[in-house]
């Protein structure tokens, strides 16, 4: 029998948490197998491989009970603890879950009272109009299931780009280990920087690409390979993800990289480029019209082979690139680097999960010089907002911290400021006085977020138009996979938003990722200026910043026009205006 991989193993503790919650049991024994699932999900050896070494015990959120389960598992395949929860609740009730704002208890009461035991029950029910039957299933209720239900139908299965990156770089780490002479990259779609990711797709050089396809699969992080020769393989990882690996010679990297990283249509214009002057381009570089051909190491040499500047992977998408690539009129896409400052976060005061001191410090590490501590106004009761008097205390505490840096020398500040809630008729939740008074204002909608597109957008209007708003957080509201957002009108928005020079935010949160890269480039092209960042809500999080850099290069994103790249008096002058 086939081991189970460390994903399966992860999904039956997931499963457990769910069950256990639908049934309504105690909270610290749902978290204690939702922590297990996280523990082993991304580990970089099978779950055998500790076992064997006596060290299952030792990995981080996994005890001793836990661990007995995953023995259970690892030797017979199944749980007998999780067979009989299954005969409790079937599996069909967890599918509940995935509709928005349908939550455990809910769906525990849809099965124990009306016999709901899968999506396609839920549709009926509910077209049928049998949920009003049940208290608290209003007609309204009914419209948001029947709305997230078309949401789950129409979901696709892949990964969010925070995780791919994860995934991938951790494989590349894991290769260059035993292939330190390798040129490994991750291609596809991960390279272009899609917000969501398919299979991961992996190209790597070096001498004998046999050898570089049986080192690969032969990696510890490897539970199963689908397919091997001796140019690609095809493998699946013990986190389910599936991955493709193609090896070729170096001399062939350039052309490889570029046919490999796409897009279709981008590679499809390549090519057409490439037929008006005769040649024939894939893969393997240009075929002449005699057969000979020219192999390009490096994609900056496929790329001037058509006469044509490097192109940025994450342009790849035949939407101008080439038009601008010859006239010179790139973009300087923004970089991590160029980044001086994180102007969206949260700390212990609201709902984040660390003190201002340590965010400030994690903040100074990655070399900022200014950061905005944007807790949440008090309006959402899960957020633990601040009100007027606890604003008080929170700038006492701030200026405190930045006299501290200053007597040292360090030119280090922290901006105190909130992440106001814009009430679904575009009011804000704090007064204007109380706005007034805070260095930097950054307002977002968390509520209300199927509005029509007019009344949406005419939300968002009336904040932009508030003097004291200075960045549009999260404008959409949307979070990937889960629900669409607002349908915000993004030329009346950026209009708005250029006259006011209120910044519209790329937020880099791995499930939000808005504006997305069209809305940005969209609003880019109407004179409006961008903010990427973190929304951070532990120092670990401030890492995310990247997956709004890779968004806002998307969206054409040029360096100049992002306010976390100016300097302290740049960005400073500009809130003062």
């Amino acid at each position: 029998m086939a081991s189970l991989t460390n994903r399966e193993i992860a999904d039956v503790f997931y499963a457990i948490a769910d069950t256990l919650e639908i049934l309504g049991e105690d909270r610290y024994r749902i978290q204690a197998y939702r922590r297990g699932g996280d523990a082993v999900v991304d580990l970089p050896s099978p779950l055998a491989a500790y076992r064997n070494r006596g060290e299952l015990e030792a990995i981080a959120g996994i005890g001793k009970a836990i661990a007995d389960k995953i023995g259970e598992l690892l030797d017979t395949g199944e749980l007998q603890f999780y067979l009989k929860l299954k005969a409790r609740v079937p599996p069909g009730v967890r599918e509940l879950l995935r509709v928005p704002h349908l939550g455990a208890k809910k769906a525990g009461r849809l099965y124990s009272e009306l016999g709901i035991a899968s999506l396609a029950d839920l549709k009926a029910a509910a077209e049928s109009g049998r949920l009003n039957t049940i208290k608290g299933f209003s007609a309204k209720t009914t419209a948001g299931i029947l709305e997230g239900i078309a949401q789950v139908e129409q979901r696709d299965l892949r990964t969010l780009l925070f995780n791919a990156l994860h995934t991938a770089e951790s494989l590349i780490d894991a290769l260059r280990q035993v292939r330190p002479d390798l040129q490994i990259a991750y291609a596809g779609s991960l390279r272009r920087g899609r917000a969501t990711i398919g299979d991961l797709d992996l190209l790597a050089a070096g001498p004998d690409p046999a050898a570089i396809i049986r080192a690969f699969t032969t990696l510890p992080v490897v539970a199963r390979v689908d397919a091997a020769g001796d140019q690609k393989a095809t493998i699946l990882l013990q986190n389910g993800q599936q991955t493709d690996l193609i090896a070729v010679e170096p001399a062939n990297w350039g052309s490889a990289l570029l046919h490999f990283s796409g897009s279709r249509a981008h590679n499809i214009r390549f090519r057409e480029l490439a037929l008006a002057r005769g040649l024939s381009f894939s893969e393997h570089g240009f075929r002449r019209d005699d057969g000979s051909m020219l192999r390009c190491a490096t994609e900056e040499d496929a790329y001037a082979v058509l006469d044509l500047p490097w192109i940025p992977p994450e342009l790849r998408e035949d939407n101008g690139e080439f038009e601008a690539a010859r006239a010179g009129r790139l973009p300087q896409l923004v970089t991590q680097q160029a980044l001086g400052a994180d102007l969206h976060m949260h700390s212990n005061w609201s709902d984040g999960r660390a003190s201002i001191r340590d965010m400030a410090s994690r903040a100074r590490q990655l070399g900022y010089h200014t950061i905005a501590m944007t807790d949440h106004s008090a309006y959402v009761p899960i957020t633990n907002g601040l009100d007027a008097q606890r604003l008080r205390a929170q700038a006492a505490e701030i200026a405190a911290l930045n006299a501290e840096y200053a007597a040292a020398g360090d030119r280090f500040r922290i901006l105190h400021g909130i992440e106001v809630d814009i009430l679904p008729d575009g009011e804000l939740a704090l007064p204007d006085e109380i706005l007034a008074a805070l260095d930097i204002v950054v307002a977002s909608p968390h509520v209300s977020l199927r509005q029509p597109a007019e009344q949406a957008t005419e939300r968002l209007l009336r904040a932009i138009r508030n003097p004291h708003v200075d960045i549009i957080g999260h404008p959409t509201g949307r979070l990937i996979g889960q629900r669409e957002g607002l349908p915000i009108d993004i030329d009346a928005i950026a209009t708005a938003a250029a006259e006011t020079d209120t910044l519209l935010e790329v937020n880099s949160g791995p499930d939000r990722l808005d504006l997305d890269s069209s809305l940005a480039r969209r609003a880019l092209e109407l004179g409006a200026r961008l903010s990427i960042n973190s929304d951070a809500h532990h120092p670990d999080n401030l890492a995310w910043i990247r997956l709004g850099v890779i968004t806002a290069r998307r969206g054409w994103a040029d360096a100049a026009l992002v306010a976390n790249t100016w300097d302290a008096d740049q960005l400073r002058g500009w809130l003062q205006r």
